[in-house]
């Protein structure tokens, strides 16, 4: 079974396993809403964003949240399973939002352009090509300046974790390059100043053919440092405007294990305190970037 397929049937198989993880108790280290919480900061910050497009929606709460501000919110799945429960949450709630079973790649945008284009958790199911492909069809979907707001499970974080990832990169030849890129976001005193350093450090690493299983099921699921990111966005038209470190790591993931009281203590305390610290993404399994379209 190819990515593509092995995702579809995990999403299909495990839709009741992302609502819990997206309604997590309050003492764990939620992903998904910290996640979320970056997309509504950026409809927040751009005042005026009526409209709002999640790519690969999950269970919907993104979409939900929006709608709740008056935003028009649509989130489109390619799990029936999953556009099930969104449509179970909606009905909960009572909003107006619009949920639709399609993949991105079959979608055909409206005439009028989306304000706001989020995808959490869904470059790292889809190859380099189709990433590609979908930085295109999000440009065509958003105004000048408009915002794609994009997750991405964190290469950097290799470099400290001391595991299978950090050996798979040692294999690779690309822990010095990730490295000085970790260095770089440390020592730079704002976001701004973050993605100027950043700009030297923009390349494209080398990917493996398959990634250390982590029990979703899926061989490969990519991972990109913030500068590969930034360049690979740059090319279609997008500027940088902020970075969200999500899912900070105070214990490395050895004792994580041992300890995840602490893990999740440590991580949400960081979330409040610091949620747009850039200097602690290297540190973090997960980050979001905001990016804008160039006039």
């Amino acid at each position: 079974m190819d990515q593509q397929g092995q995702t579809l049937n995990y999403f299909r198989r495990h839709a009741s396993d992302w609502q819990r993880k997206a309604i997590a108790p309050e003492q764990e280290y939620n992903l998904i809403e910290a996640r979320n919480a970056a997309v509504l900061t950026t409809l927040s910050e751009l005042g005026k964003a009526g409209r709002l497009l999640d790519v690969g929606c999950g269970t919907g709460q993104l979409v939900i949240d929006a709608a709740r501000r008056g935003v028009a919110a649509h989130g489109i799945e390619f799990s029936p399973e999953m556009i099930a429960q969104c449509e179970a949450n909606r009905s909960a709630t009572g909003v107006d939002a619009r949920f639709d079973t399609i993949s991105f790649f079959d979608f055909e945008a409206p005439q009028e352009p989306y304000d706001v284009v989020s995808a959490q958790g869904f470059i790292e199911y889809i190859s380099i090509e189709a990433m590609q492909d979908f930085f295109q069809r999000a440009a065509a979907m958003l105004p000048h300046g408009g915002a794609l707001v994009i997750g991405s499970r964190n290469r950097l974080y290799n470099a400290v974790s001391m595991n299978r990832f950090t050996e798979m990169e040692r294999a690779l030849d690309v822990l010095d390059k990730l490295t000085a890129e970790a260095t770089a976001l440390q020592t730079s005193g704002s976001q701004k100043e973050a993605f100027e350093a950043l700009r030297s450090h923009e390349r494209i690493d080398p990917q493996p053919a398959q990634h250390p299983d982590t029990g979703i099921g899926v061989a490969l699921r990519y991972q990109f440092s913030p500068a590969e990111l930034v360049g690979r966005l740059r090319k279609h038209g997008f500027s940088p405007v902020t970075i969200y470190p999500i899912h900070f790591h105070g214990l490395p993931p050895n004792l994580k294990e041992k300890f995840p009281a602490v893990h999740h203590a440590t991580a949400n305390i960081m979330q409040e305190l610091a949620p747009l610290e850039h200097q602690l993404v290297p540190f973090c399994s997960s980050y979001v970037l905001d990016v804008r379209k160039n006039s």
